[in-house]
């Protein structure tokens, strides 16, 4: 495969479409509450090292906020209102404790998880833009993850209804929410194969042909992983799909552009349900490891099959942002 396919081009850096510029608006401005509001409650803090950790999520929230606001102001965009940089109370409160703090920080951890995830699958037109984007999401998802454990240690954390199974068990090892994540990510997978072995009877394009069964050789690897969780789990597994399929329809109805689009919309929702997965997984902490390692997995393959894509001609060219 040409890996000049995978080069940026000077126009991906220099222009951003009409999402993209709301992108930077809208994860600059959720940087900008979050960033006051940890402020705020870190005055009524308790806990030392809860005051670190936020210090901390401050630290790293301020460096992307510098980066936005440079993006902005090179793609010549209208920001936000800018939040207080600091906030000092000489009283404290005993009834803001740190476990409501927790849970409001926590909950804004997830929340803001939105804005990032469609930054990520909605940037398809500024690659640049785009692995920023990226490392926001992922250093996030980190943050998520040390709060997370910081909270399980102190008791300051709620846990989701157990998986009920008939074998009897010392420890829950898994909630309803992540057996259902679990059976979701079997079913995505197994209608991905089954689309996959369709398409690589009809594809034309060899480049495009090997991606695919690069793809098929993926697929059926995470498969056989979800399917020893869920036989350990005793998580009933959906229908699985057929081993062959031998189509009978006029391969001039699949063009490779077709074929690639559907692809890579199947990509994008696979991101999204991998951060999702990532997120309300809670009491399985190997199987939030895996859900983590297939969202990088999935990222490094939408960044590489977009670039792809573009020098094919086959992606959507989206309105793009006129700088005036």
């Amino acid at each position: 495969m040409d890996i000049s396919f995978f080069k940026k081009s000077k126009t991906d850096t220099e222009n951003i479409s009409s999402r993209e510029a709301f992108n930077i608006w809208d994860i600059l401005r959720a940087r900008y509450n979050s960033v006051e509001s940890l402020y705020f409650f870190n005055n009524f803090v308790h806990d030392r090292e809860f005051s670190y950790i936020i210090n901390n999520l401050i630290k790293d929230y301020q460096k992307q906020v510098d980066k936005l606001e440079k993006l902005a102001k090179k793609y010549k965009l209208k920001v936000p209102a800018s939040p207080t940089k600091e906030m000092s109370f000489s009283v404290q409160l005993d009834q803001v404790t740190d476990k409501f703090i927790f849970r409001k920080v926590f909950s804004d951890l997830i929340f803001e998880l939105s804005s990032l995830n469609q930054g990520v699958i909605s940037t398809a037109f500024n690659d640049e833009l785009r692995d920023h984007f990226v490392k926001f999401t992922f250093a996030h998802l980190n943050n998520f993850q040390t709060l997370y454990k910081y909270g399980k240690v102190k008791g300051w954390t709620e846990i989701p209804p157990a998986y009920k199974t008939y074998k009897p068990v010392e420890k829950e090892e898994l909630s309803v929410s992540e057996a259902s994540n679990l059976w979701h990510h079997l079913n995505l997978r197994y209608d991905q194969l089954n689309m996959t072995t369709i398409y690589i009877q009809f594809v034309h394009d060899n480049d495009l042909k090997t991606i695919l069964k690069m793809g098929k050789k993926t697929l059926k690897k995470q498969i056989s992983t979800l399917e020893e969780k869920a036989k350990k789990m005793e998580v009933p597994k959906p229908e699985r799909p057929p081993a062959f399929n031998q189509a009978t329809v006029d391969p001039e109805i699949f063009t490779d552009q077709f074929m690639f689009r559907r692809i890579f919309k199947g990509i994008q929702e696979a991101v999204d349900l991998h951060i999702t997965a990532v997120v309300e997984t809670i009491t399985n902490d190997s199987l939030r490891d895996l859900f983590m390692k297939y969202l990088k997995k999935e990222v490094s393959l939408y960044n590489k099959l977009l670039k792809y894509g573009k020098a094919k001609g086959w992606d959507h060219i989206p309105p793009l942002y006129k700088q005036f």
